[in-house]
């Protein structure tokens, strides 16, 4: 892995492991491996994307998350400014997650289960792999 990759997995598993859901670890992570900083406030944003949006298990909240990061870097605040990068990017870590982990819905990769450890373990992996995925798209890789 690089840097990058390195040290976003590292702050998206800190985070997961504090008990912040999937979409807010898979954010932090994206912006910690751009070094990005982001108010509390932006931060707050991904709560109710977690469980594929407040636990509807629609799109996978962790590549929610992920697609969020991706908007902290190549977002725009002003409609002249050329989306298409952001769009580039989410697109490309779209299709890596979903060729990786086989489906980006929530209801498919994680089948109601938000209690058991195996929910633990196999969110978390989600978790990383779009946070890998995110921060590969921005490096151009």
């Amino acid at each position: 892995m690089d840097a990058g990759v390195d040290a976003g997995v590292k702050e998206a598993s800190r985070a997961w492991e504090k008990d912040l859901n999937c979409a807010e670890s898979a954010l932090r992570g994206v912006c910690a491996g751009r070094g990005i900083k982001l108010s509390d406030e932006s931060l707050k944003l991904a709560t109710p994307f977690g469980g594929g949006l407040g636990r509807c298990e629609d799109v996978c909240g962790a590549l929610s998350g992920a697609i969020m990061g991706i908007g902290a870097e190549l977002g725009r605040t002003d409609g002249q400014v050329d989306k298409k990068p952001s769009y580039a990017a989410a697109k490309k870590t779209y299709s890596a997650f979903q060729a990786e982990i086989g489906s980006t819905s929530c209801r498919v990769l994680n089948k109601g289960d938000f209690e058991s450890k195996e929910h633990d373990v196999r969110c978390k992996k989600f978790v990383l792999e779009a946070v890998k995925f995110a921060i590969q798209s921005l490096d151009g890789k």
